[in-house]
């Protein structure tokens, strides 16, 4: 999944991880592949086991200079937390994302312009939903 980001998905401007050593394990080859200079990296104690709510409380306190955010976390706030941002995106992907969040997998959104602060529940696009399952088969 490390490469397909680095490849594939937008370079994140901060990168949002939980302290947990699995989701450290998931951020340590990516920050190697995406080089230097390496994004900010916030290791978050109150990404761990989160609510949807509490993750996009974090979202919102994202300064506003910062264009692109990836935010590794747990399920099942992170799976819960996409599915209420995304209101709209390719059918396929909609569905895909609904029905499951697997272990690894990223859900690449598309907020609104405009402020961290007003990310909302269905205000943003589901661009991409992109499994391990899919990065293996490419």
């Amino acid at each position: 999944m490390a490469h397909h980001i680095e490849r594939r998905a937008p370079r994140p401007g901060l990168i949002l991880c939980s302290t947990a050593m699995r989701t450290r394990q998931t951020l340590a080859p990516l920050v190697k592949l995406l080089g230097a200079p390496a994004p900010p990296i916030a290791l978050e104690k109150g990404l761990y086991l989160a609510s949807e709510d509490i993750l996009l409380a974090h979202l919102r306190a994202v300064p506003d200079d910062v264009a692109t955010v990836l935010m590794i976390a747990h399920n099942d706030g992170i799976w819960h937390l996409a599915e209420a941002l995304a209101a709209d995106g390719p059918a396929a992907a909609l569905a895909a994302l609904r029905e499951k969040y697997p272990t690894g997998a990223l859900a690449t959104l598309r907020a609104p312009d405009g402020p961290w602060r007003d990310l909302a529940w269905g205000s943003a696009e589901l661009a991409a939903f992109v499994r391990p399952r899919d990065v293996a088969a490419a």
